[in-house]
């Protein structure tokens, strides 16, 4: 049995995103009775927009990722939990038996509870991003010994994350303009209630009338309004400030203008490469709807699919917001009460992040950003406090993870509360803490399932 864990993980490491999201569409899209050429279409067509994603985002990561850690040198502050990626979360959940058995579970959980109602979203088609909840069980596994407290702790984040979906997939599927399909990730649905009650407090204070957004900025600005010059202008800024005690040197401003061209060419080539990735689901979409009315399953009845973030990365306020968010997260790390930890690797999945923040607030920047720089502050709060269980476990799992004797975490993946606070009430193993955790979200399931419909309208208003 082992060996036969062993073996899996090796081909899910392997595969890895780009694989195994396509491989999954392609089934779904011939259980849904699309034609072989659709079905392999649309897995081809996303296979090589997430391959699109990684190339970009790794030569970005290249060249932003020194320019940044010039930063915080120049800084000299002292923060010793450092970022190393979400790569590093991923690692250990396929790394691990029970990450393992989960995965298989989450297959089963997620299409059965579609199948009998009790969701409307189809998660299983968004099956790789379970390595969130399966990083979140391995710990709570290695560290407490418990197999059953494990899969129990993987299941509830589960549940609240479908939960979550089910509010949110009307605003995010509208506003992105991807007809069913619903973000179902756990380490972004985790934001939705806070993006919620932040929307709803800064209507109160007047920022639905400040209409903040890449089509305002440009029309108000002209070119200097454009996404890509204000890449140009966030990178050079960036670069300028690593290598301010070196301007004398050419060598200094080659990095300034080449990490100001790459980030303008970020903002640029994302969409793009987006529209590409997108074509996938909307082969799929176009067969469920005709699917839809002869299948008793899905007939007369809204349901959405799970669908990765990279669908919204590239879209122009999103990742507009997610830039300028960098630098101010840096600031806040730097000046946090209490705060440990240094993003870093993970700051250029920030536009993944905010996603929720974005489609809560039609695309308004200015709200977006103060619900992201209070938000992910809260985050690294959190991760504060959990990277030292963290970096245990990645040194049992995989000993070159953690070097030096540094602390270590992922922004994208561990700095979300509400994915936290069930693994820190798990850990306790009190049986109170558990049961109190549980019986929250059948309250909150059946109050959502009940006044569903005024929710959702709600959330509609508020973003107009």
């Amino acid at each position: 049995m082992a060996e036969l864990f062993g073996q899996l993980s090796q081909l899910l490491s392997t595969l890895g995103a780009s694989i195994m999201v396509p491989v999954m569409l392609f089934i779904i899209a011939k259980i849904l009775g699309a034609e072989n050429k659709k079905s392999f279409q649309a897995a081809l067509l996303c296979g090589a927009g997430l391959t699109g994603f990684n190339l970009v985002i790794k030569s970005y990561s290249s060249i932003i990722t020194p320019v940044i850690k010039q930063m915080v040198e120049n800084a000299g502050v002292n923060l010793p939990i450092l970022d190393t990626g979400w790569q590093a979360t991923a690692i250990i959940a396929y790394s691990t038996n029970i990450g393992l058995i989960f995965f298989g579970l989450a297959i089963l959980l997620q299409i059965i509870l579609f199948l009998v109602k009790w969701t409307d979203v189809f998660m299983a088609a968004d099956l790789w991003n379970n390595y969130s909840f399966m990083c979140w069980g391995s710990m709570l596994y290695l560290l407490t010994d418990n197999v059953w407290l494990a899969l129990l702790l993987m299941i509830v984040q589960n549940l609240y994350t479908l939960l979550f979906c089910e509010i949110g997939a009307k605003r995010w599927s509208t506003y992105y303009h991807y007809p069913m399909c619903a973000l179902s990730a756990a380490h972004h649905m985790d934001t939705l209630p806070i993006a919620i009650i932040m929307n709803l407090i800064l209507n109160k204070l007047g920022f639905n009338k400040i209409q903040i957004n890449a089509e305002s900025l440009q029309k108000k600005f002209g070119i200097f309004g454009d996404p890509m010059f204000i890449g140009l202008f966030i990178g050079s800024l960036f670069a300028m400030i690593g290598n301010y005690n070196q301007l004398n040197k050419l060598s200094s401003w080659g990095v300034i203008a080449t990490s100001g061209v790459s980030t303008a060419a970020v903002m640029a080539v994302f969409p793009k490469v987006a529209g590409i990735f997108a074509s996938a689901f909307t082969i799929l979409t176009e067969t469920v709807r005709k699917k839809a009315k002869t299948n008793g399953a899905i007939k007369n009845r809204e349901w959405y699919l799970g669908a990765n973030a990279a669908l919204g990365y590239g879209e122009t306020n999103t990742l507009v917001t997610g830039i300028l968010l960098i630098p101010i997260m840096i600031i806040i790390a730097f000046i946090l009460p209490g705060n440990k930890a240094l993003p870093m690797i993970d700051l250029i999945s920030i536009p993944y992040m905010v996603e929720m923040f974005i489609a809560m607030s039609n695309g308004n920047i200015a709200k977006s950003i103060v619900t992201g720089a209070i938000w992910f502050s809260i985050g690294l709060l959190t991760v504060s406090n959990v990277a030292p269980y963290f970096t245990q476990v990645a040194a049992q799992v995989n000993p070159d993870l953690v070097q030096g004797g540094i602390m270590i975490f992922s922004f994208a993946v561990l700095a979300h509360p509400l994915m936290a606070l069930p693994f820190l009430g798990f850990l306790t193993q009190n049986p109170v803490i558990i049961g109190s955790i549980i019986i929250l979200y059948f309250i909150m399931y059946f109050i959502v399932k009940k006044y569903k419909v005024s929710i959702v309208d709600f959330i509609e208003n508020m973003a107009k």
